[in-house]
């Protein structure tokens, strides 16, 4: 259950940065200098998220005895 909801987390949280990083560029209608800056500044946390992300899932991954 808890690995579900950390996958859903992780695509929204993906996606979301996707969404946010690229409004400017949207709104301007070309890439500028706030449109690279904003991905800049939000690309590190973006990062570190989905590695704690990733590795939360991997923890919470049922493992499988053989």
């Amino acid at each position: 259950m808890i690995n579900t909801i950390l996958r859903i987390f992780l695509a929204l949280w993906v996606a979301g940065f996707l969404l946010i990083s690229c409004a400017p560029l949207y709104a301007d209608g070309g890439v500028g200098l706030l449109g690279f800056l904003t991905g800049a500044v939000l690309l590190v946390p973006w990062l570190i998220g989905v590695v704690i992300l990733g590795v939360l899932i991997w923890l919470t991954n049922p493992r499988v005895l053989r």
